[in-house]
């Protein structure tokens, strides 16, 4: 008889289940909150360094840099060395928006994304 009751696996697939999907919930929870940061980032490095090509051709204008990155909202663009000499190094940094990565069972936190891109000053303002 208490081998009978023992030997019952009608339940335990139900059992490893509920125990493995809160895990593979996290997991899928984390690769999606990445995938949203890194494409955030890539678009605020486009932004960097298409702040930096203006810049170092004498063009620079911020909202062509705000439109180049149009997925993210950008809170500040530093742009150091434009006043400079043919040859000398323009560098330009964008920070996005926080990003709040959340993930189930685990927590949230903020993330600040930023890039810095630099160049070489083409034209003399």
């Amino acid at each position: 008889m208490i081998n009978k009751i023992f030997s019952n696996k009608r339940g335990s697939t139900a059992v490893e289940m509920a125990l493995i999907l809160p895990v593979l919930v996290m997991i899928l929870f984390g690769i999606f909150q990445f995938g949203i940061a890194f494409n955030n980032w890539i678009a605020l490095t486009h932004a960097a360094r298409e702040g930096a090509r203006l810049a170092a051709v004498g063009d620079f204008d911020e909202q062509a840099v705000r439109n180049s990155a149009p997925s993210v909202i950008i809170q500040n663009i530093d742009i150091s060395g434009q006043d400079g000499d043919i040859g000398d190094t323009v560098t330009v940094t964008v920070t996005g928006s926080v990003l709040n990565i959340e993930i189930p069972f685990v927590g949230s936190w903020p993330v600040q994304l930023n890039s810095t891109a630099s160049m070489r000053l083409e034209h003399s303002g």
